[in-house]
């Protein structure tokens, strides 16, 4: 897995060995970031299961400001801190080990530009994390939220005061964008 755009393109990643972590193919993920647009200026980002941080990583790449990574597993998060050192965006990340349930409620008072919802597919949890996210209003009108998830999984996908800019599937996974109007 690699950085594809910005001014990170062309550096590998590290990720998890075996099926701990689901990495998000290049194509899908160029498919995801040409949905949102190339590049993301001062954009703030939370990424909700981080993985390996390449979501977040990708766009720090593009050009916005600051991730927030969260993952329950340590050696996700380890994957995450030897790819944010080898970028050098230590100063860019925070990086929490915790569980969403324990984290999303603390980050209520701010505001996103993107948000990364690919959590494990035996979650079944997209629904109740978009509704979450709008009800509390953590993303900024202009935003994103970007979900992946089992295509055979029933998502809500209508949503007052958001818009579907992207809702295809790839391989066994369904990505759902939504802009924030």
């Amino acid at each position: 897995m690699r950085i594809i755009a910005g001014k990170n393109r062309g550096t590998k990643l590290e990720t998890l060995e075996g099926l701990i972590t689901r990495p998000t193919l290049d194509a899908t993920k160029g498919a995801i970031f040409s949905s949102m647009g190339e590049f993301f200026p001062g954009y703030e980002v939370l990424d909700v299961f981080g993985g390996s941080g390449a979501l977040s990583l990708e766009s720090l790449s593009r050009g916005a400001n600051h991730a927030i990574i969260i993952d329950k597993n340590i050696e996700a998060i380890n994957i995450i801190k030897k790819n944010v050192s080898k970028l050098h965006y230590e100063n860019n990340t925070t990086i929490l080990h915790a569980d969403y349930v324990s984290v999303l409620p603390k980050l209520v008072n701010k505001k996103f530009d993107i948000i990364f919802l690919d959590p494990p597919f035996k979650l079944k949890v997209i629904d109740e994390l978009i509704s979450f996210i709008h009800k509390n209003n953590m993303l900024n009108i202009g935003g994103y939220i970007m979900a992946e998830y089992p295509k055979e999984d029933i998502i809500n996908k209508e949503y007052i005061g958001y818009k579907i800019k992207l809702c295809k599937i790839y391989s066994s996974s369904e990505i759902l964008i939504l802009e924030r109007e």
